[in-house]
């Protein structure tokens, strides 16, 4: 495919499959558009990287649909100030977007050639000023950053976990896709801590994603 094929592409991504599907955000759609979803899937892969699926990564991982995404991303309603930690960033492309509507992403994620990845994907676009890239655990996150107005996890979770919930700052939001075991379908969940400590819970969707190393169902084995 050429340039110009993938610039029609990624449009025809943000008409087909985001607006009808409740993405009305032009910030949210603009950033989308000025991210190239190809430059962070395999070579072999680039000529599906706007299908509304999953994408292998390698490394047992995938590129989250983007609607599951963009669902999180627009209620969010980011500012330049707040500081989100992306969990399971992967080769970027979640950062990359974050990147264009706030100014303070910390990426973390356990696969260090991943992330190594990301980091010329992000200098290619201009925004790795913007981001700071951690190798570790995804199931611990990033206490030496915390808090944080925003946790995006890229992938399926099992269960919400309050070792995140607890870097949160006040009226802070974990977002992610809550799969219980034998769940068939995932739900698109907000999950907010008031400045009281309290938790409450939005669903923003549903949909069926691969789960993030470190929130697979505990019989879930990986070889």
């Amino acid at each position: 495919m050429t340039h110009q094929d993938f610039q029609k592409a990624r449009e025809n991504m943000v008409l087909s499959q985001l607006q009808p599907s409740g993405i009305v955000s032009e910030r949210v759609m603009e950033a989308y558009r000025a991210v190239p979803r190809e430059m962070f899937v395999p070579n072999p892969l680039r000529g599906v990287s706007y299908l509304d699926d999953d994408i292998p990564l390698g490394h047992s991982r995938v590129m989250m649909e983007p609607l599951l995404h963009a669902l999180m991303v627009q209620d969010a309603e980011l500012q330049p100030s707040d500081k989100c930690l992306d969990i399971g960033a992967g080769t970027g492309y979640s950062a990359a977007v974050l990147a264009q509507l706030t100014d303070r992403v910390i990426a973390l994620d356990q696969e260090e050639k991943l992330l190594q990845d990301a980091n010329n994907h992000w200098q290619t676009l201009g925004v790795s000023d913007k981001i700071t890239a951690i190798v570790g655990d995804h199931i611990g996150g990033y206490i030496s950053g915390e808090p944080y107005k925003f946790i995006f996890i890229n992938g399926a979770v099992t269960q919400i976990s309050h070792i995140l919930l607890s870097q949160l700052s006040e009226d802070g939001v974990l977002y992610g896709v809550l799969m219980p075991e034998d769940a068939l379908i995932g739900k698109v969940v907000a999950v907010r801590r008031d400045e009281h400590g309290h938790i409450s819970q939005k669903i923003l969707g549903e949909g069926v994603t691969s789960y993030l190393p470190g929130f697979q169902p505990k019989n879930t084995f990986t070889f």
